[in-house]
């Protein structure tokens, strides 16, 4: 690779399809991440929820949907196709 790197060409996210591609090579992601300056001493850890990996909240959860189905019934018509003329 002689030409001016671009840093998104390393990049996690794309650098298999650049490597399949033959965009770059694997020596020039290895040379790469080897002249990355390591920065841990400048780095803070820090604890964060991953609410997609959490399991959804109890009252999220319909385990039997039969009650949605009988509010349904409620606005279906008669068989005239014309809604029912008594009030409920």
């Amino acid at each position: 690779m002689t030409q001016k790197t671009n840093p998104w060409t390393f990049d996690v996210r794309v650098r298999e399809r650049n490597l399949k591609a033959g965009t770059v090579t694997d020596k020039d992601v290895d040379k790469y991440i080897a002249g990355l300056p390591d920065l841990a001493d400048h780095s803070e850890s820090f604890a964060t929820s991953q609410p997609a990996l959490a399991p959804p909240p109890a009252a999220a959860v319909v385990e039997d949907d039969s009650a949605l189905d009988d509010e349904d019934d409620e606005d279906e018509v008669d068989g005239d196709n014309e809604p029912s003329a008594t009030p409920e």
